[in-house]
């Protein structure tokens, strides 16, 4: 097969269709590029442009001698890490990393916004109630709600990290149980009512402060839900463990 853009992006689309799914792993090895070439019928330059775009940021190792393998997640780029499956553990870390840069967003948000970016803001947020029975939905208008919020804080640092960090938020949230969705949704209207009452008064101050409440609960959320399913996990492999024994 001749060499395409395209060919690369499709390399590099099942390279990373692999790494989210769990067949390749941090610290596997990968496909060499003769068995990329057998198994998906492109050529050797296609493979290679592939795997230096994603050893560019980190997503896949090369060591001389021996093959690529997959990045260990602690090593990856801020960009190469939306590529990799959120565990309950990464996903606290990014709220708390959130915590503290959404918050300041808001306030910038607050203090900058145009009277129509606000409006859109409001928008928005009935667009969240709008769709509270389609909870994918409802998570894609309350992750909007921020992106907004990061747009119109003027600052294209923090809208960076927002775009790179959104589709990693969207995913863990439309995988969480029915029951924590469902508290989850409670906080969001909530405290997304709150912020943005709170903006409407070009309020910083409180703006800034719902915000963190809403983190917080959120976190707290989480780690109740880690908790519960990790109690679970032990509790079923104790039963494995006897049903065996007898």
């Amino acid at each position: 097969m001749a060499y395409t853009n395209n060919a690369s992006q499709v390399i590099s689309d099942f390279i990373v269709e692999n790494i989210q799914s769990g067949t390749w792993i941090p610290g596997d090895k990968i496909w060499s590029e003769s068995e990329f070439c057998q198994n998906l019928d492109v050529s050797r330059i296609a493979v290679r442009d592939a795997i230096a775009n994603l050893s560019a940021i980190s997503v896949l190792k090369k060591v001389k001698g021996s093959g690529t393998y997959v990045e260990q997640p602690e090593n990856v780029s801020l960009e190469g890490i939306r590529y990799f499956k959120m565990t309950p553990e990464d996903m606290l870390e990014l709220m708390e990393f959130r915590y503290l840069m959404d918050s300041y967003c808001t306030e910038l948000f607050t203090q900058r916004a145009t009277d129509k970016e606000i409006r859109e803001l409001e928008e928005c947020y009935h667009k969240m109630i709008e769709h509270r029975g389609d909870l994918e939905t409802y998570n894609f208008y309350s992750n909007e709600f921020h992106l907004l919020i990061a747009r119109g804080s003027k600052n294209h640092f923090i809208l960076k990290v927002i775009e790179y960090l959104r589709d990693n938020m969207l995913t863990h949230q439309n995988v969480l149980s029915q029951d924590i969705q469902k508290e989850k949704f409670r906080i969001g209207i909530s405290y997304h009512y709150k912020i943005l009452q709170a903006i409407k008064q070009r309020d910083t101050e409180m703006a800034g402060t719902y915000c963190r409440y809403h983190i917080r609960r959120s976190m707290e959320l989480y780690r109740n839900a880690t908790a519960q399913t990790t109690q679970n996990r032990l509790f079923s492999e104790k039963n494995t463990a006897l049903e065996k024994s007898t």
